[in-house]
């Protein structure tokens, strides 16, 4: 959930909402209802027994506050995949359970989750999360849900463009909407080339958007023309 999203059933709901975080191969975070107001963005801390470390771009373990891949552990973990001794080695590294996910830890041990490390875009060199600009994109009052993922750039390797939803009977003009959102987003690399109106996203039988799917035929052309 868009932060702005948890935030709102907060409102209605206060103190009932635990959130989880983790991986079916084995291992969780918890944030109590408790630490929502402190904590709001978080995905909680792990539990008895369950441990979790930020591992850097360098593969040293993070600083506080430094982002990088979500590594963990516990005593649900998998042994490994079946049939799959390669893949399983690629997911379990020196007995460390890899997310796959980028996020970081606070201060007080509490995990925040930025984006999926598949999902990052690198654009002129700089590292673009989604997520942030997601979290912008969302807050317009016409935009339902929102993915944002990059497509080819000549000028920058790749840049953002963000495909919206628009909530019911709902209407706006894409090239303002791409101003509004690039008005707001912190850094000139967060800048959306364009704003594509969707009827819905291709989804997961889990119901998670498959953002490779909907990057596929922007690379694809590029691709073809090379």
């Amino acid at each position: 959930l868009h932060l702005e999203h948890k935030e709102m059933l907060n409102r209605v709901l206060p103190g009932r909402f635990y959130e989880l975080y983790g991986l079916t191969e084995g291992f969780v975070t918890i944030l109590d209802k408790n630490d929502f107001a402190a904590k709001a963005n978080s995905v909680g801390t792990p539990p008895p027994f369950f441990e979790i470390k930020i591992i850097n771009s360098e593969g040293k373990e993070a600083a506080v506050g430094e982002a990088g891949e979500i590594v963990g552990r516990g005593p649900i973990m998998m042994a490994g995949y079946y049939n799959n001794p390669q893949l399983t080695a690629q997911a379990i590294v020196d007995g460390w359970l890899q997310s796959g996910d980028i996020g970081y830890v606070d201060d007080d041990g509490f995990l925040f989750l930025v984006d999926r490390k598949k999902d990052l875009i690198i654009s002129g060199g700089a590292n673009v999360f989604p997520k942030d600009i997601e979290e912008i994109a969302v807050q317009h009052p016409a935009v339902r849900e929102v993915a944002v993922f990059g497509i080819p750039s000549e000028k920058w390797g790749e840049t953002p463009l963000a495909a919206v939803i628009l909530r019911e009977s709902a209407a706006v003009n894409v090239d303002e909407l791409r101003d509004w959102i690039n008005a707001r987003v912190d850094g000139k690399h967060q800048r959306v080339q364009a704003v594509v109106i969707m009827e819905d996203f291709p989804r997961s039988t889990a119901g998670k958007t498959l953002k490779r799917v909907m990057r596929e035929p922007y690379w694809a052309e590029r691709n073809a023309l090379i």
